[in-house]
């Protein structure tokens, strides 16, 4: 055993190990804390029952559509997510976060990605997301998958 018969050697041991934990514990919280809060709530797989839009959001500011049954292939969209007032804007554009219009509207491309571009009011509960058109008020219900 460590230390068998002498206190002072046990203590000492016994504080390095408990100091030890506590950062450890200290800087798992903060590392939980940070991510909690600055993560995007939105990035995953959400799909549209109804029309069957499939949304793959992804952490580096694109986000693919894909309609399964009108459309082959996917069509990649920028977008930027404002936690603060809850909005999500789909764009085509430039890299710097500046939207830019621009529409492809050839038949085969451009149809997913003019239709869903814009900016929507954002509502997560329970894997279930909300977008709502801020000028019509037209909302679309997604599933996490």
């Amino acid at each position: 055993m460590i230390a068998e018969n002498d206190e002072k050697k046990r203590s000492k041991l016994w504080r390095i190990a408990m100091t030890v934990s506590s950062v450890l514990i200290i800087i798992i919280a903060v590392f939980f804390g940070i991510r909690l809060f600055t993560s995007n709530p939105l990035e995953g797989k959400w799909i549209n029952e109804g029309s069957g839009l499939v949304m793959r959001i992804q952490g580096n500011g694109t986000a693919s559509l894909e309609w399964p049954d009108e459309t082959d292939g996917s069509e990649e969209l920028r977008y930027h997510v404002d936690l603060k007032s809850k909005t999500f804007t789909l764009y085509q554009g430039e890299e710097d976060g500046t939207p830019q219009e621009v529409y492809d509207t050839s038949a085969e491309s451009g149809f997913a990605a003019e239709t869903m571009e814009g900016t929507y009011d954002y509502s997560l509960e329970q894997g279930e997301l909300t977008l709502t058109e801020r000028e019509y008020g037209d909302q679309m219900v997604f599933e996490k998958e």
